[in-house]
Protein backbone atom coordinates (compact mmCIF):
# COMPACT_ATOMS: atom_id res chain seq x y z
CA UNK A 1 0.00 0.00 0.00
CA UNK A 2 1.67 3.16 -0.98
CA UNK A 3 2.35 6.07 1.41
CA UNK A 4 1.34 3.95 4.36
CA UNK A 5 3.65 3.65 7.29
CA UNK A 6 3.76 2.19 10.41
CA UNK A 7 3.03 4.37 12.99
CA UNK A 8 1.75 2.78 16.58
CA UNK A 9 2.31 -0.36 18.52
CA UNK A 10 -0.53 -0.91 21.03
CA UNK A 11 0.25 -3.33 24.30
CA UNK A 12 -2.02 -4.60 26.65
CA UNK A 13 -1.74 -4.15 30.32
CA UNK A 14 -3.01 -5.46 33.72
CA UNK A 15 -2.28 -2.70 35.39
CA UNK A 16 -1.33 0.12 33.75
CA UNK A 17 0.93 2.64 35.80
CA UNK A 18 3.06 -0.63 36.57
CA UNK A 19 3.66 -0.40 32.60
CA UNK A 20 4.25 3.31 32.45
CA UNK A 21 6.85 2.54 35.26
CA UNK A 22 8.20 -0.06 33.69
CA UNK A 23 8.49 2.24 30.20
CA UNK A 24 9.62 5.04 31.71
CA UNK A 25 11.41 4.44 34.54
CA UNK A 26 13.13 1.10 33.70
CA UNK A 27 13.79 1.41 29.62
CA UNK A 28 13.47 5.06 29.86
CA UNK A 29 10.85 6.12 27.27
CA UNK A 30 9.83 9.58 27.40
CA UNK A 31 5.98 9.68 27.84
CA UNK A 32 4.43 11.87 24.71
CA UNK A 33 0.52 11.50 25.85
CA UNK A 34 -2.90 10.32 27.37
CA UNK A 35 -5.77 9.68 26.16
CA UNK A 36 -8.89 7.21 26.81
CA UNK A 37 -7.11 4.98 28.73
CA UNK A 38 -4.13 4.62 26.39
CA UNK A 39 -0.35 5.92 27.51
CA UNK A 40 1.60 7.02 24.58
CA UNK A 41 5.70 6.64 24.68
CA UNK A 42 7.80 8.34 22.44
CA UNK A 43 10.27 5.87 20.96
CA UNK A 44 11.66 7.68 17.43
CA UNK A 45 9.66 6.29 14.47
CA UNK A 46 7.13 4.36 15.89
CA UNK A 47 4.74 4.98 19.09
CA UNK A 48 4.27 2.44 21.75
CA UNK A 49 0.80 2.61 23.56
CA UNK A 50 -0.11 0.62 26.80
CA UNK A 51 -3.96 0.35 27.35
CA UNK A 52 -5.52 -2.23 29.86
CA UNK A 53 -8.15 -2.01 26.89
CA UNK A 54 -6.37 -5.07 25.37
CA UNK A 55 -5.73 -8.36 27.73
CA UNK A 56 -1.74 -8.98 28.12
CA UNK A 57 -0.64 -12.12 26.43
CA UNK A 58 -1.11 -15.13 27.46
CA UNK A 59 1.52 -17.23 29.63
CA UNK A 60 3.98 -18.34 27.19
CA UNK A 61 2.36 -16.25 24.08
CA UNK A 62 5.50 -15.82 21.50
CA UNK A 63 2.68 -14.26 18.53
CA UNK A 64 4.58 -10.57 18.45
CA UNK A 65 7.82 -9.11 19.79
CA UNK A 66 8.70 -5.70 20.24
CA UNK A 67 11.77 -4.60 19.16
CA UNK A 68 13.51 -1.56 20.11
CA UNK A 69 17.09 -0.86 18.06
CA UNK A 70 19.44 0.60 20.20
CA UNK A 71 23.09 1.71 19.87
CA UNK A 72 24.85 -0.90 21.56
CA UNK A 73 23.42 -4.08 22.78
CA UNK A 74 26.04 -4.81 25.34
CA UNK A 75 25.56 -1.46 26.38
CA UNK A 76 22.25 -1.49 27.27
CA UNK A 77 22.61 -5.07 28.25
CA UNK A 78 25.30 -4.29 30.90
CA UNK A 79 23.10 -0.79 31.83
CA UNK A 80 19.71 -2.69 32.71
CA UNK A 81 21.07 -6.66 33.37
CA UNK A 82 20.17 -5.59 37.29
CA UNK A 83 16.99 -4.07 36.85
CA UNK A 84 15.30 -6.22 34.12
CA UNK A 85 15.27 -10.25 33.90
CA UNK A 86 16.75 -11.18 30.43
CA UNK A 87 15.80 -14.09 28.95
CA UNK A 88 19.60 -14.86 27.07
CA UNK A 89 22.63 -13.13 27.04
CA UNK A 90 23.31 -10.93 24.21
CA UNK A 91 23.88 -12.96 20.95
CA UNK A 92 24.93 -12.66 17.32
CA UNK A 93 21.40 -12.60 15.07
CA UNK A 94 23.53 -11.41 11.79
CA UNK A 95 26.46 -10.32 10.77
CA UNK A 96 25.54 -6.64 11.74
CA UNK A 97 23.88 -6.79 14.42
CA UNK A 98 23.13 -8.44 17.84
CA UNK A 99 20.07 -8.95 19.89
CA UNK A 100 18.69 -10.01 23.68
CA UNK A 101 15.37 -10.52 24.89
CA UNK A 102 13.20 -9.72 27.98
CA UNK A 103 9.62 -9.57 29.12
CA UNK A 104 8.02 -6.11 30.21
CA UNK A 105 5.79 -6.86 33.60
CA UNK A 106 2.95 -8.19 31.49
CA UNK A 107 4.88 -10.83 29.59
CA UNK A 108 4.80 -8.91 26.15
CA UNK A 109 8.09 -10.35 24.29
CA UNK A 110 10.62 -7.21 24.07
CA UNK A 111 14.28 -7.26 22.39
CA UNK A 112 17.57 -4.56 22.02
CA UNK A 113 18.82 -4.73 18.72
CA UNK A 114 21.59 -3.17 17.31
CA UNK A 115 25.47 -3.51 17.26
CA UNK A 116 27.48 -5.76 19.63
Amino acid sequence: MENCTFALTMLGTSDLERSVRFYTEVLGLRESGRFGGFVFFDTGATTLAVTQEFAPPAPGDRSHECVFGVRSVGQAYAELRDRIAFVNEPRPVNAQAWAVNFRDPDGHQLSFYGPE
